[in-house]
């Protein structure tokens, strides 16, 4: 009796740890930016798609603007078009236009939140300022709404914005 308690322990433990891996949000999809619902976007932004491509070890996200984020918001400056975040947990070193960059993706411990972050070191040699991204992606409506809690931090101050993103086809992909 006491093996049959001890195997239907180490059986629902199994069960937990797979539905609790199964209960990840997945962000994949074409994800358009309503214009309507999003709030204090600059004048000069005419769109925003993102293509996002999601597995259990990466997520890939591909951004086009339309338009663009102008100088009337820090929150929608350093926009990388490309980037492939690894969904364990660890920083990984990545270049973009020159910069050494560090991107790093993390659950949230709902399995429903992705908190995503970019950050690039001050630089005294190259006299390169350093900036922090972070952003805090969630769904809602089953999955047809995506929320992204976007903030900007560069030596002249911290910008926060967040985007309303619906699910769809519209718009062709980021090149």
């Amino acid at each position: 009796m006491r093996k049959a308690r001890i195997v239907f322990g180490f059986f629902m433990l199994g069960l937990c740890a797979i539905s609790m891996m199964a209960a990840q949000a997945d962000f994949s999809g074409t994800w358009v930016l309503d214009m309507q619902k999003t709030r204090s976007l600059p004048k000069s932004l005419k769109g925003l798609t993102m293509v996002v491509t999601q597995n259990g070890q990466q997520l890939v996200v591909q951004r086009q603007m339309n338009g663009s984020g102008g100088r009337e918001t820090i929150g929608l400056s350093m926009v990388m078009p490309q980037a492939t975040y690894s969904l364990d947990g660890e920083e990984k070193a990545v270049q973009f236009a020159g910069m050494n960059l560090k991107i790093k993706a993390k659950w949230a411990k709902d399995g429903e939140t992705l908190d995503l972050s970019v950050i690039q070191e001050n630089n005294m040699s190259t006299q390169t300022p350093g900036f922090h991204v972070k952003e805090r992606w969630t769904l809602s409506d089953g999955g047809q709404v995506l929320k992204v809690q976007r903030s900007v931090t560069t030596g002249g101050g911290t910008g926060m914005i967040t985007l309303i993103f619906g699910k769809g086809a519209s718009g062709a992909p980021p090149q």
